[in-house]
């Protein structure tokens, strides 16, 4: 009676993945969900240090910023750092910098990208907005 239960429990759990998978709903792994919320974690850290620094920081900042919303979309997606250097036409070494903050996200890049993964060119810049996180503080140039 188990095994027949257990099979019965396999098979409705493999219909239902089966039919996340045919929607198109993301599925995301266990490290994904970590991922995301140390994702959040750091955008949270990087958002709150951004008040009252020197332009130079603000803009390495803002750098850091677009890279962790890269990475987190990218991941929402289920998409490799591969498949988005194929995207922006770079290596995925570049990717990985970029999602660091290393390196500056060029702005056709940013554009591409969103138009590849569907995703509205507000999603990066609306929460800079509501929290009011700007680049220009005023003439304050203290480099």
């Amino acid at each position: 009676f188990l095994m027949n239960l257990k099979k019965e429990v396999v098979l409705v759990i493999g219909i239902k993945i089966q039919e996340k998978k045919n929607k198109g709903e993301n599925m995301n792994t266990d490290s994904q969900v970590r991922n995301l919320s140390n994702i959040k974690q750091r955008l949270r850290a990087c958002l709150t240090s951004w008040n009252g620094a020197s332009r130079y920081e603000n803009k390495r900042k803002f750098y850091e910023y677009l890279g962790i919303r890269m990475r987190q979309r990218r991941l929402e997606l289920g998409y490799t750092q591969t498949r988005i250097a194929r995207i922006c036409d770079c290596t995925f070494q570049q990717v990985q910098k970029r999602e660091k903050g290393t390196n500056k996200i060029p702005l056709d890049d940013l554009k591409i990208l969103c138009e590849a993964t569907h995703t509205d060119w507000d999603y990066f810049f609306r929460p800079l907005r509501k929290l009011n996180k700007k680049l220009y503080n005023n003439g304050r140039d203290d480099e």
